[in-house]
């Protein structure tokens, strides 16, 4: 895993100096990039490690612009949600039982679907609305049996079956 940061001196540098700063300005740049394998199992929503990163807007107008990559696969029903501290957002209206996904995973119940995983991406656009310290996180479920993220759900060492890795990335948006 890798976390980057950016901006965070010349966004200093500028506010210091008394320089506005224009509405639509990134002001800061977080990045995670998974390239371990990671699975799972259960019926409720478990956090993906490496997969969250802390942002401290520096302004309550400040929006949070999340772009999310993840390779997940499972042999039942299974998806991402997109969560800031234990909220879920970008998840759908429904009623019923239904799982409210930010991101539904791939399927893999066919010979060749096994030795595969789906890459879901998301870009989403938060209003926080604060100044603390703010977590985003995918977290991931699977409606039975185990879920798989970079990976296939047979990890057979083999060129029919591959690994991949996931991203997050947060973008301080100046409101």
């Amino acid at each position: 895993m890798s976390l980057t940061k950016l901006n965070n001196q010349s966004l200093s540098a500028v506010t210091s100096a008394g320089i506005p700063i224009r509405s639509g300005s990134v002001l800061q740049t977080l990045s995670t990039t998974k390239t371990d394998t990671f699975s799972a199992s259960g019926t409720s929503f478990t956090d993906i490690t490496g997969m969250a990163l802390t942002i401290t807007p520096s302004a309550t107008s400040s929006k949070i612009l999340i772009i999310a990559q993840c390779a997940i696969v499972c042999p039942d029903s299974t998806g991402l949600q997109l969560v800031r501290g234990s909220t879920p957002i970008a998840v759908p209206d429904t009623s019923g039982s239904r799982f409210k996904y930010t991101m539904i995973g791939m399927l893999a119940t066919a010979s060749n679907e096994i030795y595969n995983n789906g890459a879901n991406h998301i870009n989403f656009l938060d209003s926080p609305s604060t100044t603390s310290a703010t977590t985003y996180k995918l977290q991931g479920v699977a409606r039975s049996g185990s879920y798989f993220i970079n990976t296939t759900v047979y990890q057979t060492d083999n060129d029919a079956s591959g690994v991949s890795t996931s991203t997050l990335t947060l973008m301080e948006i100046a409101g």
